[in-house]
């Protein structure tokens, strides 16, 4: 008779999100154990696969800003020259086998100063590591609200980073980036399908909100549909109303945050 024994599995935090790396709630649950450590808004990371080619790839995101929002950032961010860059020198600052933390802020000339402000993020940590000829980037965004990170803050993150950033380069060569929205999630397509509050709206609304969701201003609007300024707004306000929101990243969250 064959020699039997049962075990259980193991079930610390660590063993629980190794099994999640490969799932769909592994972000959720690595933010949850982070901001154990401090609050944390979002955090994110890039993958370069080669130094003398960067071209940095987001690789997975989780927080509370919308889907959308976190895109868009990380496309203008990917699109600079000067910030790709600086994604390839943190990652040669890594020696092999080892990582580098580090925290910063952006300075007001600096092309993500503008992100910072607009999303009320103050500062972040960010940790590098070599992968093969290229490497991982990952960023731990500190809201506004929250205030700068204190000493004890930055020592306990400084603690568990390291794993958090293990995990995610683990995910990544499992899994790969993180997938793209579908195209069809807008207002346009939520408003066909007879959807909740979005059925309610008409379809100029839609499109303003589409618009709105996309960061078009009024004035780029205005001139996109052919109609006058006034009309953006009033129909922006409408649409609002109908929809419960107040702001254009309230209605980017409505469109989206479901979707992460």
């Amino acid at each position: 008779m064959d020699d039997i024994a049962f075990s259980p599995l193991p079930r610390d935090r660590t063993a629980r999100l190794t099994a999640l790396v490969p799932e769909p709630g592994f972000g959720a649950a690595l933010l949850a154990s982070i901001r154990d450590a401090a609050d944390i808004v979002n955090f994110g990371a890039f993958y370069v696969s080669d130094l003398k080619r960067p071209e940095p790839v987001l690789s997975i995101w989780s927080g509370e800003m919308s889907d959308y929002w976190f895109r868009r950032n990380a496309r203008t961010i990917a699109s600079h020259d000067s910030l790709r860059q600086d994604f390839s020198e943190r990652i040669r600052r890594a020696p092999q086998g080892a990582l580098v933390i580090d925290r910063w802020h952006p300075p007001a000339d600096d092309p993500r100063a503008a992100i910072y402000a607009r999303d009320q993020v103050i500062e972040r940590v960010s940790v590098a590591s070599r992968i093969g000829r290229g490497g991982l980037v990952s960023f731990y965004l500190r809201g506004v609200q929250a205030g700068w990170l204190s000493d004890t803050d930055l020592a306990r993150l400084r603690d568990v980073l390291p794993l958090a950033h293990e995990l995610i380069g683990l995910r990544h060569r499992i899994v790969g980036p993180q997938p793209e929205l579908p195209a069809e999630r807008s207002f346009a397509a939520l408003r066909a399908d007879n959807v909740g509050a979005f059925a309610g709206l008409t379809a100029r609304e839609a499109e303003i909100c589409d618009l709105a969701a996309r960061g078009i201003s009024v004035e780029g609007t205005a001139l996109d549909l052919g109609i006058s300024q006034n009309t953006v707004r009033t129909l922006r306000r409408r649409a609002y109303r109908r929809l419960q929101v107040a702001t254009t990243t309230q209605l980017t969250r409505l469109l989206f945050s479901d979707r992460r």
